[in-house]
């Protein structure tokens, strides 16, 4: 004995209960695998083995898609994410494959979105190039994505480090000049761009060091 009705809860999913009690949520392709649908069909060990497996596939899966629609994710910090809840390694890389197969998660989009979003903030594309790093996407993909964003958005990291400088100085207000140059400075650093265009910024927006900072 068994029935299959459709989840009040959770759109597009079914919800089978055995004669025994357990409870199901798959998806109605699931369902239809195992003949579960038809009345009159007992379902055996391997059909109920399989019905166990996706419930557990459909739940991470769904998780997963519950978070990416919250805000843009890798797939490695899906995992981190979904390994909170659910430990098996194993089940969760179905579930991902599963939605990267769809089209639904993809490093790719990511990476390209998060590069154009960061280079427009300020952040230089050494910066970006770090982050998407930590957020899991692999290298060839991170250079491919930031190349992209710069070429798109005709990103100047010369230009980009000067506006960021000078917003930062009208911000910190009037400070001594050789704290002034520090603070600049590492903030600049924070942002991810390097030495040498810190320092032309610098003396643009700042004037060259007096003696006095300089000692």
């Amino acid at each position: 004995m068994k029935t299959v009705l459709e989840s009040s809860r959770r759109p597009g999913r079914f919800v089978v209960t055995l004669a025994d009690g357990r409870v199901f949520t798959i998806a109605i392709g699931a369902v239809s695998e195992t003949g579960a649908t038809r009345p009159g069909v007992e379902l055996d060990a391997d059909a109920v083995a399989y019905l166990a497996r996706e419930s557990q596939i459909t739940d991470v899966s769904d998780r997963a898609v519950n978070a990416l629609a919250r805000g843009r994710k890798t797939r490695r910090e899906l995992e981190i994410r979904l390994r909170r809840r659910q430990p098996d390694a194993v089940l969760i890389a179905e579930a991902l494959d599963r939605l990267a197969a769809s089209g639904i998660l993809s490093d790719e989009d990511v990476a390209h979105a998060e590069a154009a979003a960061r280079l427009r903030r300020g952040e230089a594309p050494a910066k970006v190039r770090q982050v998407l790093r930590r957020k899991g996407v692999e290298g060839k993909m991170v250079n491919e994505a930031v190349s992209a964003a710069i070429s798109e958005d005709g990103f100047d990291e010369l230009t980009a480090c000067r506006a960021l400088a000078e917003k930062r100085v009208r911000a910190l207000g009037a400070k001594e000049p050789a704290v002034l140059r520090r603070r600049l400075f590492a903030f600049l650093q924070r942002r991810g761009f390097g030495g040498s265009i810190i320092g032309q910024v610098l003396r643009e927006v700042l004037g060259r060091p007096s003696d006095d900072e300089t000692e």
